[in-house]
């Protein structure tokens, strides 16, 4: 298992501000409204659309980071579960920005795997 370091500065960074910010950003809210941030992140909707693409986009880059390849495959299933969902999500919406989410993907997918 060899770790490069520079992947290891980047995924502490890019991982780790936006972590401590949304941290402490919960910890400021009123009750009422960590309630509402705690229901919306439980739900159905945010779970299978942007949950599995956080998750997928974190095993990934765990995996790519510790040379773990089946790590690296979890990641890049769930990314692809989660722009099916969000393609279909935004389909009621707006079919150009479904396809634009579906093209997105395909390339964080093929630089994931390349």
């Amino acid at each position: 298992m060899n770790i490069d370091t520079d992947s290891l500065v980047t995924f502490i960074i890019m991982w780790g501000i936006p972590t401590f910010m949304v941290f402490r950003a919960y910890i400021k809210m009123n009750t009422d409204d960590k309630k509402s941030a705690m229901s919306d992140f439980k739900s159905r909707h945010f779970i299978s659309t942007i949950g599995f693409l956080l998750t997928g986009a974190f095993f990934a880059q765990i995996g790519a980071l510790f040379s773990i390849s089946i790590m690296k495959v979890m990641g890049i299933v769930l990314l692809v579960l989660s722009g099916f969902f969000s393609m279909l999500d935004m389909w009621k919406k707006s079919k150009i920005k479904s396809i634009c989410i579906l093209v997105l993907l395909s390339f964080v997918i093929f630089l994931n795997v390349t």
